[in-house]
């Protein structure tokens, strides 16, 4: 008989699906192996990372989570800790800082200190109706030196930076209330921003170490998270995605949308461009079959590409986040697929890119080969990674430590 306490789940809503992960989770917090999953298309229940339809939502909610707990042999009763992925919702984050004087004779720094230390940076006041979605600790200073861990070193003073991840309270509970509507029951859930949890699944030690911009192209929203000396420094959300570069195509083609979203999602672009076709056939709006240039497709994919990271470039700057980002750019979500986001991604940021897929994730019944799943399967880690580590009732809520995660492997 299996373990109750050994399974777990994570659930994204997106704008293009809705897609269940259920895990077994190891002895050490990883997730050894994929034992479910689930995926069901609903168009309009989720717009720019936001619920807009909850019957909707619910419905195509509940029939990703039958697949995946058929697919899992009916493991998802055996789930302690649910965590769902979060976009829209007002999204914000600021860098908070909080300081502890070292109290030990010998001034050497223990765990104490560098907890009390991150606690006291938690301390902010938030507009009403705004909760904390996540936190992470960026860096320390020890007597105006700054490290990435300050245990074991000696001072007098100990400041901790934390990044805070909020969002409006009152939409956040919407994704909730649809898991609840499907009928799940003693679940703990939780939510974790999109962008944190994609870099939790793909971003390595080494590029968390040197800096690293990861950069989540959905179909609604645009995520961006920046690593910086192993800590997280920024992050945010554009509120554009691939559902708009297919509305463009629409609009100025006069296409029907779900030919654009096709074009977008076979790699049929993709082909004619290295096949050197002029043109593409499509049939109009009144049915007439038309011969459009495939330059004309080009053009407009590539200029709402462009505005994209062009936004994301112009919010970096505003905050101030460090250049030097020596591990270069990660690029993934539906957007990467696109055989042209790469080489924008470097123009704009003037650095390298690779692009980020969970290399790692296996499991007999799943295929994540793809940087569509990269931020469901980070979901998944930390659901894994908490539930065997801190599951345990908090009234400041499990994912106060986040950076644990990165702690354990990278320090």
């Amino acid at each position: 008989m299996f373990n109750r306490d050994n399974a777990v789940c994570a659930v994204e809503f997106g704008t293009s699906k809705i897609c269940v992960l259920i895990g077994e989770v190891g002895d050490r917090g990883e997730v050894t192996s994929i034992l479910g999953q689930g995926m069901c298309y609903a168009p309009g229940a989720v717009i720019k990372g936001e619920i807009a339809d909850v019957e909707r939502a619910t419905a195509a909610l509940s029939k990703a989570l039958e697949d995946a707990d058929r697919n899992s042999g009916r493991r998802l009763i055996n789930c302690r800790l649910l965590t769902m992925l979060v976009s829209g919702c007002g999204i914000e984050s600021r860098q908070a800082d909080g300081i502890v004087t070292v109290k030990n004779p010998d001034g050497i720094i223990t765990e104490a200190e560098k907890q009390e230390a991150s606690d006291n940076a938690k301390i902010i006041t938030l507009d009403s109706g705004r909760e904390i979605i996540n936190t992470s600790v960026s860096h320390y200073l020890v007597d105006n030196r700054r490290v990435s861990n300050p245990l074991h070193q000696s001072g007098r003073h100990l400041k901790a930076y934390v990044h805070i991840i909020h969002g409006v309270a009152s939409r956040i509970a919407n994704f909730r209330e649809v898991i609840v509507n499907t009928g799940i029951e003693n679940i703990r859930i939780e939510p974790v921003f999109s962008s944190l949890a994609a870099g939790i699944g793909i971003i390595s030690d080494l590029e968390r170490e040197n800096g690293s911009l990861l950069v989540d192209i959905g179909a609604g929203t645009t995520e961006y998270l920046v690593y910086f000396d192993r800590g997280v420094c920024a992050s945010g959300v554009i509120q554009l995605g691939m559902e708009h570069v297919a509305n463009d195509l629409a609009v100025g083609l006069n296409l029907h949308i779900d030919a654009c979203r096709k074009l977008l999602e076979s790699g049929s672009l993709e082909r004619a461009v290295r096949e050197k076709k002029s043109t593409l056939e499509y049939p109009g709006l009144a049915g007439r079959v038309r011969h459009i240039p495939v330059s004309a497709f080009e053009v407009i994919v590539d200029a709402r590409l462009r505005e994209i990271l062009e936004l994301v470039n112009r919010q970096l700057r505003e905050k101030k986040v460090p250049r030097a980002l020596g591990a270069g750019g990660v690029l993934t979500g539906g957007g990467a697929e696109y055989f042209r986001s790469r080489e924008l991604f470097c123009d704009i940021f003037d650095m390298d890119c690779r692009i980020g897929i969970p290399a790692d994730a296996g499991g007999a019944v799943a295929d994540l080969g793809s940087p569509r799943f990269s931020a469901v399967w980070g979901a998944l880690k930390v659901a894994a990674f908490f539930q065997q580590n801190f599951l345990r009732p908090s009234g400041n809520g499990i994912f106060g430590r986040l950076k644990q995660i990165l702690d354990r492997n990278g320090r």
